[in-house]
């Protein structure tokens, strides 16, 4: 088999250039980098790799992984940095990503994910397998009410973008030009939409939402659970 040419993505250059040189470094051929973003597609397709190595810490992941497959035929995606949680490993499987390297992997075991994803192999750590098959066994026999949509209105979605800033009440109400009470006003809406009780709960679903990992937040009233939608 021939030397695998690789693209990486990654939000850090540091990253993605430590990664390029280190992969080099191991006889590999990195014939691309990207920080990601809406043009990351046409480089990737233009570079022509075997294997995308791709950063899920990244916002919008997910949704870059999806696009690489539909845009790029035959190019295998593998993940990066991945956690060991049984709804994003469930996304990553649906994402259609090749393989799967733990944030505490060692260059030699990167290397042989890439290798393995070259040749149309799906590898990954014992423990990331199991928490995958527990997760389909979990959909496969116990299917729980269909999730609700929560719709966020022009207002909310300007208000949680600051949100995510860290920005204050005050400091939310000056960028928008509104009143602190207004931005209150808004702010309470928001959490009770996100079924949350603290700001710092809200970032943390937004931020899940934007790496597209799916969102399930169990409501005490005891209706169906809430998809949040990006």
């Amino acid at each position: 088999m021939s030397v695998p040419r690789i693209f990486i993505i990654s939000g850090v250059r540091l990253y993605r250039d430590g990664i390029a040189d280190a992969l080099s470094r191991q006889g590999l051929l990195v014939v691309g980098v990207h920080g990601g973003g809406r043009d990351v597609i046409a480089h990737v397709s233009a570079a022509r790799p075997d294997v995308v190595l791709l950063e899920m810490a990244m916002a919008h992941s997910l949704a870059t992984a999806r696009d690489v497959q539909q845009n790029v035929p035959g190019v295998a995606v593998v993940a990066l940095g991945v956690g060991g949680s049984d709804a994003e490993l469930l996304a990553y499987a649906e994402a259609g990503i090749s393989g799967y390297v733990a944030g505490d992997a060692t260059v030699s075991e990167l290397v042989m994910r890439i290798e393995s994803a070259a040749r149309g192999e799906l590898v990954c750590p014992a423990s990331l397998i199991r928490g995958l098959v527990r997760r389909l066994a979990v959909l496969a026999t116990e299917r729980g009410p269909e999730p609700r949509a929560v719709k966020l209105t022009g207002r909310e979605r300007q208000i949680a973008e600051l949100l995510e800033r860290e920005l204050s009440n005050k400091e939310i109400a000056v960028t928008l030009g509104i009143e602190v009470a207004t931005v209150k006003h808004h702010v309470h809406n928001l959490l009770e939409k996100l079924s949350v009780s603290h700001r710092r709960d809200a970032v943390r679903v937004l931020r899940r939402v934007q790496r597209g990992i799916p969102t399930l937040l169990p409501r005490g009233d005891g209706q169906a659970p809430v998809v949040i939608q990006s």
